[in-house]
């Protein structure tokens, strides 16, 4: 009876064992310092672009002109991933096994961004790949954004770190919400684009409007046009209305070469809408 407890009790920890680790396939794609990084697994599949820095291959490994074993690591707070596998002219391929910190969720409670729920190996594998570091967490609150641990993920998701915050606090944009920061990311309002529509002249540059003008296609491009076709001072939201009914700076020129100059912008935007076009008035 004994005996059969203890053979018991060691198929209970080999399965305990084996449903920890976390593994899987990795393919890479290194182009100058930077490393595209795939890992799949049965259920998901993580694509990243990693700085080359990240990862402990040399040169030589890498750009092997035959196939070359290589053995690396990566580490994050949330865990440890161990690759195995091959380079060959700058392409990998291999598996990899992640070991999760078991200090890591505590960490994130002392932080203020997780519960007292239970983390599990899964969790912190994809905290892992979206690298929600501690010193991530803690500059972001220290600008003011003490966030949950999702609005954390969302921040790396889409690019929203540091160094993006405090390039638009130096354009004037102190309160965005973290909301604004992602739809920022999301739509391309970049801090060189707000620069950008600013030297152009355009008014009322507020978070929701430079939003609504990346997404209706706004591009300092656009507004350099117009301004070559007398259309100067604008407003954003003209400039949204003139994108959403198709005014384009080709459709101002037919209708100069048809003998209407500078008709107002909220004729244009009547015409387009009524579907009015130079070939009505032929030219004159």
């Amino acid at each position: 009876m004994r005996l059969r407890l203890i053979l018991v009790a060691a198929v209970l920890t080999s399965s305990i064992a084996s449903a920890a680790e976390i593994r899987g396939a990795w393919t890479a794609l290194v182009k100058g310092d930077r490393v595209h990084l795939t890992m799949v697994r049965d259920h998901s599949n993580w694509g990243r672009s990693l700085a080359r820095s990240e990862f402990s291959l040399t040169d030589a490994q890498i750009n092997s002109a035959t196939e070359s074993p290589v053995h690396f690591g990566m580490t994050r707070d949330a865990g440890a991933f161990d690759f195995t596998g091959s380079f060959e002219n700058g392409e990998g391929v291999g598996r990899f096994l992640f070991t999760p910190s078991r200090n890591y969720a505590e960490t994130l409670r002392a932080l203020g961004v997780a519960s007292e729920s239970r983390f599990d190996d899964e969790d912190l594998f994809s905290l892992a790949m979206h690298d929600i570091s501690t010193a991530f967490i803690r500059e972001m609150q220290s600008l003011g954004y003490r966030q949950n641990l999702d609005e954390y993920i969302a921040f790396r998701i889409h690019g929203v770190n540091p160094e993006f915050v405090r390039a638009l606090r130096a354009l004037g944009y102190d309160k965005l919400s973290a909301d604004d920061l992602v739809a920022f990311r999301i739509h391309g309002v970049t801090p060189e684009y707000i620069r950008e529509i600013r030297d152009l002249g355009v008014k009322d540059l507020s978070s929701d409007q430079l939003v609504a003008m990346c997404i209706h296609g706004v591009s300092p491009d656009y507004v350099r046009e117009l301004r070559d076709l007398d259309y100067v001072g604008l407003t954003s939201d003209e400039l949204v209305s003139m994108r959403i009914h198709g005014v384009t700076t080709k459709y101002i020129r037919e209708l100069a070469e048809a003998g209407y100059h500078k008709v107002p912008v909220e004729k244009l935007i009547e015409m387009r809408i009524h579907g009015i076009d130079a070939s009505m008035f032929g030219k004159k």
